[in-house]
């Protein structure tokens, strides 16, 4: 069964699951600490909550790469850099302790390293282009010359003097998982 509802006033009973995942979504929920507190309350006793965000500011190679190009070039990609960084839930130890003060026992944190291998460019930006995640997001606000400029800057950043072709970026997410006691 699949429901759609706010994180933060999960519409099931208490206990009423043996574990809550939270992938990839915390750092997009403004209270992601009540979301936790919600995973917590819906979680059996002896279940496990659980959640893994990516690591915007540090753990993105090839996003920083894009969203710091998109930073100099204007005074707008500057402030979406500042958002798109400092997202709840990705700062080391910040999903820990939100863990901790939420109640959760046995708390551990990790980093997980996935690779991201593009065939070209144009395989890096059509999902952005066509308007997906934050970066994407904010290339549809752009009028045509702007995006124009955006794109051209971020193929020369990718490409980096080199012919076009494959690139692999390393990313890193933040995993963390707790006991309900």
């Amino acid at each position: 069964t699949i429901s759609q509802a706010d994180a933060t006033a999960l519409p099931f009973a208490d206990n009423a699951f043996d574990r809550a995942l939270a992938l990839l979504v915390l750092h997009f929920v403004p209270e992601a600490g009540k979301a936790v507190a919600e995973m917590r309350r819906v979680v059996r006793p002896g279940g496990i909550v659980a959640a893994v965000v990516w690591d915007h500011y540090g753990g993105m190679t090839g996003m920083r790469m894009m969203i710091d190009t998109m930073a100099a070039l204007s005074e707008s990609g500057r402030q979406m850099r500042s958002r798109y960084c400092f997202q709840p839930m990705m700062q080391p130890g910040e999903m820990k302790r939100t863990f901790v003060e939420q109640g959760l026992v046995e708390v551990t944190e990790a980093e997980l390293m996935i690779r991201m291998d593009y065939a070209d460019f144009d395989d890096l930006w059509a999902p952005i282009g066509a308007g997906e995640g934050p970066l994407g997001k904010y290339i549809t606000t752009l009028d045509t010359a702007e995006r124009q400029r955006v794109e051209a800057a971020m193929r020369d950043a990718y490409q980096a003097g080199r012919p076009d072709g494959p690139r692999s970026f390393a990313n890193v997410a933040w995993a963390c998982r707790g006991i309900v006691p």
